[in-house]
């Protein structure tokens, strides 16, 4: 007995469809069905499993009398695929099959094939935990690795073992290793993998010759042009990044002869897509995101055109934002683009980058789970009752990511202290939204403005649908875009009518399912304000907060330390303080910091401000203040000196921190307190046994020293050369002016200082041999009658004596006097007394008479 229920017959159903070539491998497919409940199918873009497996399970009863739900990962593919299958069944859509997406719903009590976006089925697990009257659930595009598809993979996993073994679980895709899945799912004793070849023709692949060094809309359209001239038949596909890349490619072109240029993407209505992706006898140039790469099939494609890029969601912890990120497609991604042109024949693609740049590329796409904002996934996890690092995942997350997303929902009210769902997370997690958007509606539902709150969240959500702002018209950043959603006035040509479309789209949902949710509104206690719109948005977006770096400046730190360029089109002008709504990812030729695009002026008494004295030390006036601060989290917003005085203890404990930390700008010896550390670093060295302290480290004086003080300054405006002598005994002392004087008394009877050794003040300083001696530096004639070379140090560190000719510069430099005497002087002798004829030049030095300065003739 055939288990669908009987359906309207489509008159416009072709008698017979059209064979695909998965068609053979259905058989293999029912038969494993009925074995292991489980299968993974690997069958190529075009094979024709999206649209005839859900069928063919259903024909065959394995569903029962549940429904078969298809996942896909865009909304276009939902739709299209549902059209496909209704059409090729013969029914309307809506009837036996039908799609659900984000804003628009086309199935009924009779549907039995329902395909829906991911996100879709989670609301419905946690809705319905056991998916009581659900018979086959089908994950298409399981290669793509999207994050909700990997949760979805993962609970149904969890709820097959929890009692549902009979759910048919089907995991399709055009190029994934099944190994992995079919491990995940139980092995092959409980998991079965089909394959099913595909009609694929021949394609030839074009590489550019040298890296590409035109803007992007100039390389492409010059490629379009090229193909077209060679390619004489087939329309032509273009895979370029993003909305703004296809917006000025189709500029580029401008009017082709041969073929109309079509957009495609995600954002545009129903009618746009179809008119993109219908069948046509005219030629047409279709210019996709990666839209187009595996879920949508755009028929008579005989060339495409690879720009090798894609906008990838990454999340930037730094603002707790995911944004869009540009990067490099992976080489599995390059093949199934290229594939496109040989699907009704042979076909060619031309690569935008070089043959060696291709090797370069990454073999697989990287999966979302791996680089995304896991805020939404954790609730869910949460809500299921799951532990995020215990969960059964195909491949688990970043820990760093999963830390990450744990601290919003904390900061948001949805995680308690030990990380378990509060009942405000239970609410947050039902809307649907992402948590952030969620705690806005809260707000503003409790408030009695739903509508307004709904309204904010949707701006703060989607892309800005005002593409330039002119201040002297808007009052407010949020005020011009309030008004377009209510629909008042004409439209001004700077709006971006599909950004709106999604913006109002997501206004209805959010308030009709916060009435769901949390039921009626109560009334409202007056008209909104700034500050009350503010106080919504600051309860999802505390971390959105920004100030000013100075006065006049559009430069901003918000919190984390991040840093923001306000937008010139903002109305919020000289704002101290704003909240960042709307943020433009950082294009490669500004700073690395985003532009706020929507921002709304703040007051401080908005804020839940931190009030707290503090006694710090300020690194640039090197000294010890008390402060009295205000901060709202890590900004701070006031820094006054505190009337209040500060703890002596404390102070003297920041002071000989910072002290001990930087010695030489805190500890700075000069003049004889220098010259006593380094004799007696030179005494410890030669007369160990006397026990002398180690002056380089002055830690066991700070402690003394820095009480009662507050700076640097103060420290080293001490009488540092009584401070050391203090630390050395009654007997140190005395050997230190008999055994390293600092100064020597000549012949003559008058005294030069002597140099010691130098140790770097407080630098520590490695004598391998010993330090080197001392230096003595006088003039020959003031030490004539010096037999010897003096010693110190109890005679165990002779002096190193410079002999000066009477110009003070050394003639001589030795550590053995009597040898001088007796050999080298009456050289010197001999080079010197015809140019200073008025010094003494005596033959016998040692028995002449020392002179400090020459006597007259």
């Amino acid at each position: 007995m055939d288990p669908r229920p009987a359906s309207p017959r489509n008159p416009e159903m072709p008698p017979h469809p059209q064979p695909l070539p998965i068609d053979s491998a259905l058989p293999g497919l029912l038969d494993a069905l009925r074995r292991h409940q489980q299968a993974v199918v690997v069958a190529p873009p075009g094979s024709g499993k999206t649209t005839r497996v859900p069928g063919a399970i259903l024909d065959a009863g394995l569903a029962g009398q549940g429904q078969v739900l298809v996942l896909q990962p865009r909304r276009v593919a939902a739709r299209l695929a549902a059209r496909r299958v209704a059409w090729e069944r013969g029914v309307q859509v809506g009837q036996e099959v039908g799609y659900q997406l984000r804003f628009e719903r086309r199935v009924g009590r009779r549907t039995r094939i329902a395909f829906l976006t991911e996100g879709l089925l989670l609301r419905r697990l946690q809705a319905d935990p056991f998916l009581e009257g659900v018979g086959c659930v089908v994950l298409d595009e399981l290669h793509e690795r999207s994050l909700q598809l990997d949760l979805a993979l993962a609970l149904l996993r969890e709820l097959r073992q929890a009692g549902r073994e009979e759910l048919l679980l089907v995991a399709m895709s055009a190029t994934l290793d099944p190994g992995p899945v079919v491990e995940f799912l139980g092995g092959e004793d409980r998991c079965a993998v089909l394959r099913a070849e595909g009609r694929v023709f021949p394609v030839q692949i074009d590489y550019l010759e040298q890296p590409r060094g035109e803007p992007l809309p100039v390389v492409v359209a010059r490629a379009v042009r090229r193909l077209l001239r060679q390619e004489p038949e087939g329309h032509l596909l273009v895979f370029l990044p993003g909305v703004p890349e296809i917006r000025r490619c189709t500029q580029a072109l401008g009017r082709l002869e041969g073929g109309a240029v079509l957009p495609l993407h995600g954002s545009l209505r129903g009618e746009e897509q179809d008119r993109a992706l219908a069948p046509s006898t005219d030629r047409k140039v279709v210019l996709a995101t990666n839209i187009a790469q595996t879920s949508v099939t755009l028929e008579g494609v005989r060339a495409v055109v690879d720009s090798g890029l894609v906008k990838q969601p990454r999340l930037d912890p730094a603002l707790g934002l995911e944004r869009l990120q540009l990067v490099r497609i992976a080489q599995d991604a390059a093949d199934q683009r290229a594939g496109r042109a040989g699907r009704t024949g042979p076909g060619r693609c031309l690569r935008l980058w070089t043959r060696p740049e291709q090797s370069l590329l990454a073999a697989f796409t990287e999966p979302e789970l791996c680089r995304a904002d896991l805020c939404s996934t954790l609730l869910e996890l949460r809500a299921w009752g799951a532990d995020p690092r215990s969960f059964g995942w195909l491949e688990a997350p970043p820990e760093a990511s999963l830390a990450a997303a744990e601290a919003t929902l904390a900061m948001l009210g949805a995680l308690d202290a030990g990380g378990q769902l509060t009942a405000l997370g239970r609410q947050l997690q039902a809307l649907g939204v992402h948590p952030r958007l969620a705690r806005v509606v809260v707000e503003g539902h409790a408030a009695g403005q739903l509508g307004e709150a709904a309204a904010l969240a949707a701006l703060a959500s989607e892309r800005d649908p005002l593409r330039e702002v002119d201040p002297a018209v808007v009052g407010s950043d949020l005020d011009l875009r309030l008004r377009l959603l209510d629909g008042q006035g004409s439209l001004p040509p700077n709006v971006d009518r599909g950004a709106l479309r999604l913006v109002q789209r997501l206004h209805g949902l959010l308030q009709r399912e916060a009435l769901r949710v949390l039921g009626p509104a109560p009334p409202a206690t007056g008209p909104s304000g700034e500050a009350q719109r503010a106080a919504w948005l600051l309860a999802g977006f505390p971390d959105r907060v920004a100030q000013q770096r100075k006065p006049g400046s559009e430069r901003y730190v918000a919190v984390g330390r991040r840093g923001l360029v306000l937008d010139a089109g903002s109305a919020v002008g000289d704002a101290a303080l704003i909240l960042a709504v709307g943020l433009r990812a950082a294009r490669r030729t500004e700073r690395a910091e985003h532009r706020v695009t929507m921002a709304v002026p703040l007051e401080p008494g908005w804020l839940e401000l931190q009030h707290e004295a503090v006694l710090r030390f300020h690194p640039e006036r090197e000294a010890v203040e008390a402060r009295r601060i205000t901060r709202y989290r890590d900004l701070v917003l006031e820094d006054h000196p505190s009337g209040q005085p500060p703890d002596p203890d404390e102070v003297r404990q920041i002071l000989q921190r910072e002290a001990q930390v930087r010695p030489q700008r805190a500890l700075r010896l000069e003049g004889e307190a220098r010259l006593l550390v380094d004799r007696v670093r030179f005494l410890a060295h030669h007369l160990p046994e006397l026990g002398w302290p180690d002056l380089s480290d002055l830690s066991a004086l700070l402690p003394r020293l820095c009480w009662g003080r507050r700076s640097f300054a103060q420290l080293r405006a001490l009488d540092w050369l009584a401070e050391l002598k203090g630390l050395l005994e009654h007997r140190q002392l005395h050997a230190l002016e008999q055994q390293a004087p600092e100064r020597f008394t000549l012949p003559t009877g008058s005294s030069v200082k002597l140099r010691y050794p130098d140790t770097g003040g407080l630098r520590e300083r490695a004598w391998a041999e010993g330090p080197e001696p001392p230096v003595l530096a006088a003039r020959i004639q003031q030490l004539f009658g010096l037999r010897s070379t003096p010693r110190l140090a109890r005679g165990r560190a002779g002096l190193l004596v410079h002999l000066l000719a009477p110009n003070n510069r050394p003639a001589q430099v030795t550590s053995d006097l009597e040898s001088f005497w007796g050999s080298t002087y009456q050289q010197v002798r001999k080079e010197l007394r015809g140019r200073y004829p008025r010094h003494a030049w005596p033959e016998d030095p040692l028995s002449a008479e020392p002179q400090d300065r020459p006597r007259r003739r």
